[in-house]
């Protein structure tokens, strides 16, 4: 019999308020796209949709494992709801347990086993109350600029064009908006100006890096356009910086880092990590840890299929593997 796999995700609705509330979720073309690499492996696939749907179908749900890219709504733990559900019910399911998903949305959190594994990060402090008139003194060694955001939050949610900061003036106003809009402490991070790149890993022993990808960095504001075109932005390509051929020494760091980051903080099967390399002092350092990281057919995973001459089918069910492998399926 074929492999019978539930099937848990988060779908875009079409309002919200803030306008970014969802934009972690996933388009319904994403969705299709996933279950019909599943299919075309030979599995059976059953939709089960959020954790509120998973709540309704457990005790009656049968499948041999679950494939997870539930994001959830609200909370710092809202992606650890299906994995603690799944875990209840004894079914086994891809990417990391709740612990692990919880502490990676946690930025602050997530920042504290990073350095502890030895991985650089930019320094930061947070800001609580968006009522507070006198904003915490910034920390000895620290200043301007920073980038304000939400302290649990992925998918660049709560990044506008005006989140790097410059004066006391512009952090008040940020820190803010971040406490207002999104009912959670703002983190306040050095702006690490200079190139972007992402990188994915696929397994749990031994683990495979997959090729590392360099964004454009608009000009002007400092951020990536990944970040400028969820909030709405389109820079065109006159405002972003050139792309270059990596150097092989500097992906073969950043590699090396994004391992570490995987292995500290718990990942399992397949995730995605964020780097900046600073234009002042070349330092490499740590943006974000994406665990359920963004399968779209125009993102990163799809992006290295086409790099690696595989199909988008292929590689999904490579990050599947992995799973099955660890999960003793076959």
């Amino acid at each position: 019999m074929p492999l019978l796999v539930g099937f848990t995700f988060d779908l875009k609705t079409r309002r919200a308020v803030p306008y970014d509330l969802w934009a972690e979720h996933d388009d319904p073309a994403t969705i299709s796209s996933v279950e019909a690499a599943l299919k075309a492996a030979g599995r059976k696939v059953v939709r089960i949709g959020n954790s509120k749907a998973l709540m309704k179908k457990l005790r009656r749900l049968k499948c041999d494992i679950v494939f997870n890219i539930a994001e959830g709504v609200s909370g710092r733990n809202r992606e650890s709801e299906v994995p603690v559900l799944l875990d209840i019910a004894g079914i086994p399911y891809t990417g990391p347990d709740a612990l692990a998903l919880s502490v990676a949305l946690d930025k602050a959190a997530a920042k504290k086993i990073l350095k502890y594994h030895g991985v650089p990060v930019p320094g930061s402090f947070e800001i609580t109350k968006a009522g507070e008139v006198r904003m915490p003194g910034v920390p000895h060694g620290m200043d301007f600029p920073f980038i304000v955001k939400p302290r649990y939050e992925g998918s660049a949610k709560g990044i506008r064009a005006d989140s790097v900061v410059e004066d006391m003036r512009a952090l008040r106003r940020k820190a803010v908006f971040v406490a207002e809009c999104y009912k959670q402490p703002a983190l306040v991070e050095e702006f690490i100006d200079g190139w972007e790149f992402t990188v994915g890993i696929i397994g749990n022993g031994p683990l495979s890096v997959l090729p590392v990808v360099q964004r454009h960095v608009d000009k002007k504001t400092g951020l990536s356009s990944h970040v400028l075109e969820k909030c709405g932005r389109k820079p065109g390509v006159s405002g972003c910086r050139e792309l270059l051929e990596i150097d092989p020494v500097l992906e073969d760091r950043i590699k090396e880092l994004a391992a570490k980051a995987f292995l500290g903080l718990e990942c399992r099967d397949f995730a995605r990590f964020d780097f900046r390399v600073s234009s002042k002092n070349k330092g490499i350092y740590m943006l974000e840890a994406n665990p359920l990281p963004s399968l779209a057919k125009d993102d990163y995973f799809a992006m290295v299929a086409e790099l690696e001459g595989i199909t988008y089918e292929d590689m999904i069910n490579r990050m599947f593997a992995a799973a099955l492998e660890r999960c003793g399926l076959k």
